[in-house]
């Protein structure tokens, strides 16, 4: 599976895209440190702004890009029964 292609919002900032596919799960923004080094911030997405979290910091946009994982699926309970917890036939 390939990841999706980053969106880019203007020059300095993407919309990194992963699982659910109808918005993004973190943004990266590139900001330039006092030596003039640019760096990339990786933000964790959400609709509401005061929660979004800051991530990390990267020294390329590739790594700030792939420090964004997939969510897992959950995992079934193994002390429940197959079909979702009710009774066994």
């Amino acid at each position: 599976m390939s990841r999706p292609a980053p969106i880019r919002i203007d020059a300095d900032t993407w919309a990194i895209m992963r699982e659910p596919v109808d918005r993004p799960v973190a943004m990266v923004h590139r900001v330039t440190d006092v030596s003039g080094e640019a760096r990339f911030l990786v933000l964790k997405w959400n609709v509401d702004p005061a929660k979004r979290r800051l991530t990390g910091l990267y020294p390329t946009f590739e790594l700030a890009e792939a420090s964004v994982l997939y969510q897992l699926p959950k995992m079934p309970d193994p002390s429940k029964p197959p079909n979702g917890g009710g009774r066994l036939p």
